[in-house]
């Protein structure tokens, strides 16, 4: 298989990343801003993979105002239309039990009363099963929002948690009090602080690694998935790794990686 562009549109970043023959051969941040031109995204992509050529691509994005001018951006780098991640692709994971109808919309609408499941979620089940099959999977993505996702070992979606992300907590505890500092999210060393900004750090920090723990602790005996393998992704999932008594892999490219296994699960057929 030739070169494949990879692009993950989330909330904060733009996520890009170039495969050769299964490997990663280099990755590229863009900040996100919903009023990116066609021409701006073009030139923003390029400069994260060079000159290279590309036998194709594959969207996945939770920003619908970026979305169809990504997707043109894309088209004009690879010189073909690419893949958008959305329900009818095939990703190698069961979602008919989360109650997901057929939808031509990106943002993967399920029946009413529900939320919306995103479809970067999808991608790091795809990518957390394909690196270990035949096993069940947790993926948490620790980006603005902290996402647990799990499903069992065929690949069937049971469901997920979402919470305030590391950074999004800091930032509301400034918000909604009058006199805690404004913070930057970095390692714990100790769980109890010793002033206000150790003991803001250890909550947010500390206390999401050990939410983490204490989930998958819970979610392993409760819906009895033996061997549950736990993989962590996003910029701050470094930061609690050592707040989890779990065996667990930080795979800071698991989004990229499961686009790129999407792509060729659909590319192949």
């Amino acid at each position: 298989m030739g070169n494949v562009l990879t692009v993950d549109i989330g909330n904060t970043n733009i996520v890009v990343g170039s495969w050769d023959n299964d490997e990663l051969i280099s990755t590229g941040r863009i900040q996100t801003k919903r009023d990116y031109t066609e021409d701006e995204l073009e030139k923003e992509i390029r400069v994260c993979v060079g000159d290279d050529a590309f036998e194709g691509g594959i969207l996945s994005s939770v920003v619908p105002e970026i979305t169809d001018k990504t997707l043109n951006a894309i088209e004009k780098i690879t010189e073909k239309r690419p893949l958008l991640m959305g329900p009818f692709l095939h990703t190698g994971i069961d979602v008919s039990g989360y109650g997901m109808q057929k939808s031509d919309s990106l943002d993967c609408r399920i029946e009413k009363g529900k939320s919306r499941l995103g479809v970067d979620r999808i991608v790091d089940l795809s990518a957390a099963s394909a690196l270990n099959p035949g096993r069940p999977v947790m993926t948490c993505d620790l980006g603005s929002c902290t996402t647990i996702t799990v499903a069992d070992s065929d690949g069937r979606l049971i469901g997920g948690m979402i919470t305030a992300g590391i950074q999004m907590s800091l930032d509301a505890e400034v918000l909604r009090t009058s006199q805690l500092p404004q913070l930057e999210a970095g390692m714990v060393t100790s769980i109890l602080g010793t002033d206000t900004d150790s003991n803001m750090l250890s909550g947010a920090v500390a206390g999401t690694g050990l939410m983490i723990f204490a989930v998958a602790d819970r979610i392993e005996k409760e819906y009895d998935l033996t061997d549950m393998a736990l993989v962590l992704t996003g910029g701050l999932g470094k930061l609690v790794l050592p707040w989890i008594e779990h065996e667990v892999v930080y795979e800071p490219d698991l989004l990229l990686k499961g686009l790129y296994e999407i792509y060729k699960m659909n590319s192949e057929k």
